[in-house]
């Protein structure tokens, strides 16, 4: 009875020892609220303007870099350069680094729409990587169109 009580009390000792030392508590991936693409969220962005882009990031993890991509619908596959030469297409590829070791940011930026940009339809991803590696992302379709985008 000895004996099976020790085996108890060791197995119960053991597993407290392995739960109780883990050190490393896993951090929360970041969070991206109040997201805004557009002026009032429309969703749109102007030929020679730029578009309105605004988010609250939390990251526990400390944020280490935004990235924001913009490319024409259908296109997620990378073209060679050779086709970028012949034809040129209006995408974003930017990584923003300002926000690097904090926990709270609101990243407020305009993106620019050069007079080049074709109308349609495009894709908008909104990418925010902690230190730790975590990662949250938005994923929203952005119409290109012609006009100033304010009311008359």
């Amino acid at each position: 009875m000895k004996t099976k009580l020790f085996l108890l009390a060791l197995t119960l000792t053991t597993a407290l020892f392995f739960t109780s030392c883990n050190d490393e508590d896993e951090i929360p991936r970041p969070e991206i609220t109040g997201f805004e693409l557009g002026i009032d969220n429309n969703k749109t962005g102007h030929i020679g303007h730029d578009v309105h882009v605004d988010a609250k990031i939390t990251a526990p993890g400390k944020i280490e870099k935004v990235r924001v991509v913009i490319h024409p619908e259908g296109e997620h596959e990378s073209k060679s350069a050779t086709f970028l030469s012949e034809e040129e297409e209006w995408k974003v590829d930017s990584i923003y680094t300002e926000f690097s070791g904090l926990k709270n940011a609101t990243f407020h930026k305009h993106i620019d729409i050069p007079d080049y940009a074709k109308e349609g339809d495009y894709h908008f991803h909104f990418i925010v990587t902690d230190m730790e590696g975590n990662q949250a992302s938005l994923d929203e379709e952005l119409e290109i169109m012609h006009g100033d985008g304010h009311s008359h």
